[in-house]
This record gives C-alpha cells, sequence and structure tokens, in this order.
C-alpha cells in the first residue's frame, strides 16, 4: 500500500492552493481529482471574476490557466478520474476509485455539486448546470425558458435569458426570493418574465418537442401547467461528502472544521466550498483556507 504524507482529494483552487504550500513548506503531497481534469469550479464559471485580486479575470478559465503554469502544479503530477470513497478513520488508509493509500494527512478539497429536481429524472429539455446564461444564452433565442430557483443565480440566469428567450417563467419554491433586492427588481421590471411563488415541479410530460410541466402552486393564481422548450434548475448545491459519513456536517452536507480546518479528527483537513456553505462560497476563501490547513499539518509534524 501507498504511504503518503498529505493526500489531497479534489482538484479546483482550494486543493491546487493547499499542493502549493505543502510544496512551500517542505512537505509531500499527492493530488486526486475525480474528474479528467484540473480545475473545479473554475471550469464552470463563465462570468467575470472581479473580486479575487490582484485583477480581473474574464472567466474561470482564464484564472485556471494562470494556476496551472505556477511552477509547483507543474511537479505535482495528479492522479485524475479518481475520486475518494471511503476512509479508515482509525487506520489512516484512504479508499479511492482505483487503490487505496496510507496518508498521515488528508485535506479535503471535493467542493460541491447542484441539488437535482427528482421529478425531471429522465427529461431531455433539462439544461446543464454548467449552462452560461452569458456565454450561451443565445441559444435559447426566440425559446420559452423555466428558471428553478430563487436565489441569485437563479435570478441572474432568468435576466440574462430573457434577453433571448420568448418568454422565461421563474419557479419559486417559497413566497420569497433569497436573491439580493437588486436582481428581484430587475426581474420584476422585465415584460417577458413571470414569477411563480409557491411552486413546485410535479412532473413532467412531452409534447410536439416541447415539454409540459405539471406543478405543485400554493397559490390560486399560478398556472398548474405550464409550456417550456427548456428548464434551467438553479436551485443550490450541496457538499461533496459522501465518502466522509463519520465526520460531522451541517446544512446541505457541509463539512464540519474547527479554526484550523480540522474536520473532526486530528489527521483529517477541510477546505473550499465543502465546507464553507454557500453564503460563504469564495475563491479567496479557499485558498486562505488552504494555507491555514496545511500551515498547521507542518506545526503538527514540528511538534517532538
Amino acid at each position: 500500500m501507498e504511504h503518503v504524507q498529505v493526500l489531497i482529494a479534489g482538484g479546483g483552487i482550494g486543493g491546487l492552493s493547499a499542493a502549493i504550500w505543502c510544496q512551500r513548506l517542505g512537505l509531500s503531497c499527492l493530488l486526486v481529482e475525480k474528474a479528467d481534469r484540473l480545475g473545479g469550479q473554475l471550469l464552470h464559471i463563465h462570468n467575470e471574476l472581479w473580486d479575487f485580486p490582484p485583477r480581473v479575470y474574464s472567466q474561470g478559465s482564464e484564472l485556471l490557466d494562470e494556476l496551472l503554469h505556477h511552477p509547483a502544479i507543474h511537479r505535482l503530477d495528479p492522479r485524475l478520474e479518481e475520486a475518494v470513497v471511503a476512509i479508515d478513520p482509525h487506520e489512516r488508509i484512504i479508499t479511492t476509485t482505483k487503490t487505496s493509500y496510507r496518508a498521515d494527512y488528508l485535506i479535503i478539497a471535493t467542493g460541491v455539486s447542484p441539488n437535482h429536481i427528482p421529478a425531471l429524472d429522465g427529461c431531455p429539455c433539462v439544461l446543464p448546470t454548467s449552462f452560461s446564461t452569458t456565454a450561451q444564452a443565445a441559444r435559447v433565442t426566440g425559446q420559452e425558458i423555466a428558471v428553478v430557483g430563487g436565489g441569485d443565480r437563479a435570478l441572474e440566469s432568468a435576466v440574462n435569458l430573457s434577453k433571448y428567450a420568448s418568454h422565461v417563467h421563474l419557479l419559486v419554491r417559497k413566497n420569497q426570493l433569497r436573491a439580493r433586492s437588486q436582481w428581484k427588481s430587475r426581474a420584476e421590471a422585465l415584460p417577458n418574465l413571470s414569477i411563480w411563488w409557491e411552486t413546485e415541479i410535479a412532473a413532467y410530460e412531452a409534447r410536439s418537442g416541447k415539454i409540459a410541466l405539471m406543478l405543485q402552486a400554493g397559490r390560486p393564481d399560478s398556472p398548474s401547467e405550464i409550456t417550456v422548450d427548456w428548464i434551467l434548475p438553479r436551485i443550490g448545491v450541496h457538499g461533496n461528502s459522501d465518502a466522509f459519513p463519520m465526520l460531522g456536517t451541517f446544512g446541505d452536507s457541509y463539512l464540519q472544521t474547527d479554526g484550523f480546518q480540522r474536520a473532526g479528527s486530528p489527521w483529517i483537513y477541510a477546505l473550499g466550498d465543502v465546507c464553507n456553505g454557500a453564503p460563504y462560497a469564495s475563491l479567496s476563501l479557499a485558498v486562505g483556507q488552504a494555507m491555514k490547513a496545511v500551515k498547521h499539518i507542518s506545526l503538527q509534524i514540528q511538534q517532538p
């Protein structure tokens, strides 16, 4: 069984930053990533990044390109298409989809995955969560769209799509929006956007190239059915923590950590979106947590 000093699970900006800090502090590390390429959420950010200093990036891939040119990443030799599936917290054995490792320390940077709507399972007209309503919105020109969700991303998507779609239906499960007021005011001013409150999708049916959505509505003025060309779910995310059932979680499967990023065990750390929760999801925060976690590991190793 291969022994590693620090095993990093996840190749997004948090995991890559942890790898850089391992090299900076003289620790050996191995990074595994379940996808076939590095980048994590950066691969799905198609809007401008103006809050990650020192400069503004046109989209996530531009920042990722710079990150991948870092000398420490060039020396990293990550193992792609390999995901952690289980850990033995007592023996410090980490099992992946390909093999098992014995690790001194584990850093979990597995990120988040979008929530899904069971009623839409198998529906051919659901746009992928990676669909960019800035770069790809023209694809829906002249068509009718249902956006599901009530947060910032749902409202932003609805507003962006309204520039191209014939009509946008915004389906909101609650009786109010979670989005910031600026998005609400912009959405409510659009003539081709309807907001249906207290509404959920119960089922769907294909009809003549379109999709009829059967709705469960809590208000008498809401329709029981709408017909659209595409559905875009924007109902939030959950932490990718299924492989770690022995660790404490909060909210939508986010890992609980202490002030040093330890996740309920002296040898297991977590950082980035998998432990921050949606309100605090941030590239900058993930990078800072990577430094803190690796620095704490280094200090533990130095202790006699």
